[in-house]
């Protein structure tokens, strides 16, 4: 008796730029469900809160003199 001569050929899938950013689309995507960040009043709050937080962080600093009178030479040169 002779032993059958094979060979197993196993190629190995190759990873592309598609695979790679379709999974990284997907974890956006469940991130996105799940935070609840698919309507727009919710990135409204989101963006307001990170407006008001530096806002009063400014303030907080002693920045606040400084960010006024840059915003008042601004409007002034629109008018």
């Amino acid at each position: 008796m002779q032993a059958a001569n094979f060979t197993l050929d196993i190629k190995p899938k190759p990873v592309t730029i598609i695979f790679v950013m379709r999974k990284t689309t997907k974890k956006i995507k469940w991130l996105v469900n799940d935070l609840g960040l698919n309507e727009l009043d919710a990135w409204l709050w989101m963006t307001g809160g990170a407006a008001l937080t530096a806002a009063v962080l400014v303030l907080l600093s002693g920045g606040g003199a400084e960010i006024f009178r840059y915003w008042r030479v601004a409007t002034l040169n629109l008018l």
